[in-house]
C-alpha cells in the first residue's frame, strides 16, 4: 500500500525525525487552519511522483485560490512551512532482490532529479546483525537509524526521504514516500488508511469491498487485485501469470472487460462466494468469464461451490452467457455440480475443463456476449 505524503511524514514524526509545520487541508474554507508564520508551500497530496515538475509543489501565500490544488489532490493539499536548504540529501531504505536482504541508499544529491543522480551509495543491512549505521556523518546516521525503526517496526517495503533538508535547525524530512508491504497488515490494528489505488484515485464501491475480504484472514486470496474498468464482460480470474494472459486474450478477440480481479491459494467458499458477488453487482454486465489454469492445490469443488452460492444471490435473469474454464482436484465432483446448477437454475453456463486452452475461451465469451446483446 502506497501512502500519501502526509501519512508518511506522520510516520517520521513518530520516529523523531524532525518535518516541517505543515497542516492537511480538505477544502477551501479550511485555510483558517494555517496557524503558522510563512512563507509556505502548496503540495498536492497524490500518489504519483515528480509532482514538482507536474506543477504539483508550488510557493503560496494566503488568500491564494487552493481551488486547483483540492482538485488534483485525492486526498487534500498540505500547506507546508517553506524552509531553505544549505543541502539537500536523498535517503531510502528498501530490499535488495539480489542480495535478499534490506538496503540502505544514500545521495547528496536529493530533490527531483535524484533519477539522474550518479554517485548514490548503497548499504546493504546484515540481519544476522544488531542495526548500527556509522557510514555517514553523526546527524545523517541518526536520521538513517530512525528511518530503519520506521521501516522495521511498519512492515514497509519502502521509507524515503526526497529531498533530506540540511538547515540551520537539523536535519529536516521535507517530503516522504512509505509503501507498506499489505501482507504484513494483520500486525497493525492501528492501521486505519482508506483503501486506494496505485494512481491514487477514490476507490470504487467494488474495490473497497473486495479488499475487505482477504483482511485478517490468509486463507488463500480472494479480491486483493480488484479493478473496475469500463467494459461489460466480468471476470473472474485464478491469480499468476495465467491471469494477465487471459485477459490481453479477452482484449485480443474484441471484449471489454469490466473489471480484473483474482482468486488462488485454495480460498473457501465463503471468500469466492463474496468475490463473486461484488463482481456480478456491477451494473451493465453482458457475460461472465470465470477462468483459470489446471490447479495443483486447490479444492475446484469448494472454490465453484462458492461460485455458485454467490451467483444464485445476484441471480441474472435473465442469464448472460457465463463461460467457464477450470481444472485441478476434484474437478469432476465440480463440473457434475455445475451441469446440474445450469439444467435446474436457468444459467447460461458454459463448462470446460482442462482439455480446453485458456485462451480459447476468451473467444467464446465475446461471441456469446456478441449474440446475447444483439
Amino acid at each position: 500500500m502506497n501512502l500519501y505524503e502526509f501519512e508518511g511524514l506522520d510516520f517520521f514524526d513518530k520516529a523523531g525525525i524532525k518535518t516541517p509545520q505543515r497542516v492537511l487541508l480538505k477544502t477551501r474554507v479550511d485555510e483558517q487552519k494555517v496557524n503558522f508564520p510563512g512563507p509556505y508551500m502548496v503540495k498536492a497530496q497524490v500518489l504519483a511522483g515528480k509532482r514538482g515538475k507536474s506543477g504539483l509543489v508550488l510557493p503560496w501565500e494566503k488568500g491564494q485560490d487552493l481551488g486547483p490544488f483540492l482538485e488534483t489532490g485525492t486526498a487534500g493539499v498540505l500547506i507546508e512551512k517553506k524552509l531553505e536548504p544549505q543541502k539537500q540529501y536523498y535517503l531510502s531504505i528498501t530490499y535488495d532482490t539480489r542480495s535478499r536482504s534490506p538496503v540502505i541508499l544514500f545521495s547528496d544529491e536529493g530533490g527531483v532529479g535524484i533519477e539522474e543522480a550518479k554517485d548514490v551509495k548503497k548499504f546493504p543491512v546484515d540481519l544476522t546483525k544488531e542495526f548500527e549505521f556509522k557510514h555517514l556523518g553523526l546527524g545523517l546516521n541518526k536520521v538513517v537509524s530512525k528511518l530503519w525503526e520506521v521501516f522495521v517496526n511498519n512492515d514497509c517495503r519502502l521509507a524515503e526521504i526526497n529531498p533530506l533538508f540540511e538547515t540551520k535547525e537539523g536535519l529536516v524530512a521535507v517530503d516522504s514516500k512509505i509503501i507498506l508491504d499489505e501482507d504484513g497488515m494483520f500486525r497493525h490494528e492501528d492501521f486505519h488508511f482508506e483503501p486506494r489505488d496505485l494512481v491514487g484515485k477514490e476507490p470504487s464501491w467494488a474495490e473497497t469491498e473486495a479488499k475487505k475480504i482477504d483482511a485478517n484472514d490468509h486463507r488463500g486470496s480472494a479480491g486483493s487485485s480488484y479493478f473496475d474498468l469500463g467494459g461489460d464482460i466480468a471476470v473472474i480470474a485464478a491469480g499468476g501469470g495465467g491471469s494477465v494472459v487471459n485477459m490481453d486474450a479477452l482484449i485480443a478477440c474484441g471484449g471489454k472487460p469490466a473489471n480484473y480481479t483474482e482468486h488462488s491459494g485454495n480460498p473457501p467458499r465463503e471468500k469466492v462466494k463474496r468475490l463473486t458477488e461484488i463482481v456480478l453487482a456491477k451494473k451493465g454486465l453482458n457475460g461472465l468469464w470465470l477462468v483459470g489454469a489446471t490447479a495443483n492445490f486447490t479444492d475446484m469443488f469448494e472454490t465453484l461451490s462458492g461460485f455458485v452460492e454467490g451467483l444464485r444471490t445476484i441471480q441474472p435473469k435473465p442469464s448472460y452467457p457465463i463461460v467457464l474454464r477450470r481444472g485441478g482436484p476434484r474437478w469432476e465432483e465440480a463440473k457434475k455440480m455445475l451441469e446440474e446448477v445450469r439444467d435446474k437454475e436457468g444459467f447460461d453456463l458454459h463448462i470446460y475443463g482442462p482439455e480446453t486452452p485458456m485462451t480459447s475461451t476468451a473467444k467464446i465469451i465475446v461471441e456469446l456476449s456478441d449474440k446475447y446483446k444483439q
